[in-house]
């Protein structure tokens, strides 16, 4: 009895010890801590050089301003036809449109021939008076007054073309740029008629970001592109004039680019300015380094001692390729995470391939 006793109880001692093992490895183990992972990670060192950014702005050819020439006429017109177009290339002494003078005009042309004729009537009969000592000193200077008055006023509409040659002639070479009249129309004494442009005087207005102004100065290259004729070859002009006022249409700052002498750009075309923003001696890593970060905004990380480091940055130039970034804790030759980043925490182990 006493061995059987023996014998169970050995035989409970043993499924005892079989269930707490089974107990441990199935609850037990779970509370393990688990091995840290390690993340296969690739990098390339932080840079210290010049980068360069393309900033683009869009704008139009424009003629400079202050140099469009205004055609118009010292009495009143009325125009029979024009003969041009906006757009077209005129030389001097091409006729722009055929005029005469308005009924208005006729009117005072004939009173300035009667006056004219009138005044140097009395002006003979006076002169023969004086002649014969019949009138005075006094009466002969106010007749010769009125009647040289009369003909610098006959003169000065026949100059204008009053009564003259009823075609309007261009007096320059270029392009004209207005058109303000059409046939039929009455046009009051000097107001413009047409406004011509010559070709050496055109240039380009972009409207440039705020933000982008830094990267301009007076005498900077730009490159021009004909944004309607993909195929011509750009221009490179300079900004001539930085203008300090925002357009209040276009939320945009005007810079205007003047032309090589030659180039033959359409006037009012549609055109791309580029030109480029250069920072020097700054810390420059891929763009596949940049993380997005909730609290920071950007980070990135390095490798240090076979752990991975975050770094709150911020960003400076960008290109396609590299990003300019400040940050109190970078240096150059350190090593930055390019591929594999997106899965890293700040001191996860990580593996670097060894260079082959």
């Amino acid at each position: 009895m006493k061995f059987r006793r023996l014998i169970l109880l050995l035989l409970l001692l043993i499924l005892l010890v079989i269930a707490g093992r089974w107990i441990w490895h199935r609850f037990g183990g779970a509370e393990e801590k688990k091995e840290a992972p390690t993340a296969r990670v690739e990098v390339v060192s932080v840079q210290r050089k010049t980068i360069s950014e393309k900033i683009v702005a869009y704008g139009s050819v424009v003629a400079q301003p202050g140099k469009t020439h205004s055609i118009s006429v010292a009495f009143e017109t009325r125009v029979r036809h024009v003969l041009v177009a906006p757009g077209q290339f005129v030389k001097e002494g091409d006729p722009l449109s055929e005029i005469e003078a308005s009924p208005a005009a006729q009117l005072q042309l004939q009173q300035a021939q009667n006056a004219a004729e009138s005044a140097q009537k009395e002006l003979k009969q006076v002169q023969s008076r004086f002649d014969l000592k019949l009138a005075t000193n006094q009466e002969l200077n106010t007749v010769q007054k009125t009647a040289a008055d009369a003909q610098a006023q006959l003169a000065a509409l026949q100059r204008a073309g009053a009564g003259g040659d009823n075609r309007l002639r261009s007096d320059t070479s270029g392009i004209v740029a207005k058109v303000n009249v059409q046939d039929g129309q009455i046009v009051a004494v000097g107001s413009p008629l047409f406004e011509i442009v010559a070709e050496d005087q055109i240039e380009v207005k972009l409207g440039v970001e705020g933000e982008d102004l830094s990267a301009l100065h007076p005498d900077a290259p730009v490159s021009v592109f004909p944004v309607n004729n993909p195929e011509e070859a750009p221009v490179t002009g300079k900004a001539r004039l930085i203008t300090r006022r925002v357009d209040p249409t276009t939320r945009l700052v005007d810079v205007y680019v003047s032309l090589p002498t030659g180039t033959k750009l359409m006037l009012d075309g549609f055109v791309r300015g580029e030109f480029a923003r250069t920072a020097e001696d700054a810390l420059v890593v891929p763009r596949s380094a940049i993380l997005p970060d909730e609290k920071s905004g950007f980070e990135l990380f390095t490798v240090e001692k076979d752990h991975a480091k975050a770094h709150a940055v911020k960003l400076g130039i960008q290109n396609d390729t590299e990003v300019e970034v400040s940050s109190g804790e970078l240096r150059e030759g350190d090593r930055v995470v390019t591929l594999g980043n997106y899965e890293l925490e700040d001191g996860m182990a990580v593996e670097v391939p060894k260079a082959k």
